[in-house]
């Protein structure tokens, strides 16, 4: 998909080869551009510490938490996703294909925590789903090209999935 650079940081192992890409999903979109940084540059704890437009999603275990903008305009981002539960987490970031809105992911999901994966109308954003340990964190930066998205943290045991933010991006 054009226009959805992104470039990864996994720290504190960081691979130093070139990471073979693999679509985990028929929907999943590759990426156009991926850099997976070796210098070992510590992943920021809160957005706070970043620079320009930062998306802090936080997963206790029980619920979602989001910080950061809902509406903005295409152009650099940071996605920082915190696991604060006991259990490994994964976050998704998924961009809506159609004229389907935030509230239509809503009501898709259903009560919380669900089961549901991301519906046929949604596409992957590469990169961003990444199970996370306990503790740890993942920060992803990419470019968002104009249009709806939603954002879910999971709980991988047992299955759950709760609903994080709706963003809506600009030109």
């Amino acid at each position: 998909m054009a226009g959805c650079a992104t470039a990864e940081r996994d720290i504190p192992n960081p691979p130093t080869s070139t990471p073979t890409f693999v679509l985990a999903s028929p929907t999943m979109v590759p990426p156009t551009l991926t850099i997976i940084s070796p210098t070992g540059t510590p992943n920021p704890t809160a957005c706070e510490e970043g620079e320009g437009i930062c998306l802090e999603l936080t997963f206790n275990g029980e619920s979602c938490t989001y910080a950061g903008p809902t509406i903005f305009t295409t152009g650099p981002v940071l996605l920082l996703f915190l696991n604060k539960s006991e259990g490994a987490a994964v976050t998704n970031l998924v961009r809506h294909k159609g004229d389907e809105t935030i509230q239509a992911m809503i009501d898709y999901m259903g009560e919380e925590p669900s089961t549901k994966h991301h519906p046929y109308w949604t596409v992957e954003i590469r990169g961003v789903y990444r199970s996370v340990e306990s503790g740890a964190s993942h920060v992803w930066e990419g470019v968002l090209e104009p249009g709806i998205y939603s954002m879910v943290c999971a709980r991988l045991v047992p299955l759950g999935v709760w609903f994080g933010t709706g963003l809506t991006v600009e030109e």
